[in-house]
C-alpha cells in the first residue's frame, strides 16, 4: 500500500472506527447487503451495521465489490469482520489500492473488495463499522 492520504489519517488519527466486529460476535444475521459501496448487516437481535470505507478526502475514487453472495451469510453466527491487505491493481490513476473484508460465519465467509484509485496521495483506507437503527438495502 502507498502513503497515507490525508482522510485516511485523519479516520486514525480520530480513533478509527466507532465500532468493533467483537461488538456483534455471536450474533445471527438476519440480512446481508452490498448497497451503495456499504456493506450492510442486519441482526436477528435488531441491530444492524454498515462497513465502509471512511477515509475519502478528495481526488480519489473508492468503492467495494464482492463476487460473492452476500446473503449467504444469512443464518449464520458473525465470528469476525477481518481486514487483509490486497495487491495494487492495474489503474486509470497512479495507484488502485485493493483492501479485502472477509466477514465470517460460523457457516462460511463472504470476501469484499475495497478499492481506492489515486494519484497517489490519497492512499489507505479507513475501514468503519456503524450502527445503524434501520437499513435502506434490500431486506428478507
Amino acid at each position: 500500500m502507498g502513503q497515507l492520504g490525508i482522510g485516511a489519517m485523519l479516520h486514525l488519527l480520530c480513533g478509527g472506527s466507532e465500532k468493533s466486529s467483537s461488538d456483534y460476535e455471536g450474533a445471527v444475521i438476519k440480512s446481508a447487503a452490498l448497497v451503495d459501496d456499504r456493506i450492510q448487516i442486519a441482526f436477528d437481535d435488531g441491530r444492524a451495521i454498515e462497513v465502509w470505507d471512511n477515509g475519502q478526502s478528495c481526488c480519489e475514487s473508492r468503492y467495494i465489490t464482492t463476487d460473492d453472495d452476500p446473503a449467504s451469510l444469512v443464518g449464520g453466527k458473525l465470528v469476525a469482520i477481518t481486514a487483509k491487505d490486497g495487491p495494487n491493481a492495474d489503474a486509470e490513476y497512479d495507484e488502485h489500492e485493493i483492501c479485502f473484508v472477509e466477514i465470517q460465519t460460523d457457516k462460511g465467509f463472504v470476501t469484499f473488495t475495497t478499492h481506492n484509485e489515486h494519484n497517489g496521495y490519497y492512499g489507505g483506507f479507513g475501514l468503519t463499522i456503524t450502527e445503524t437503527a434501520s437499513l435502506p438495502g434490500p431486506q428478507p
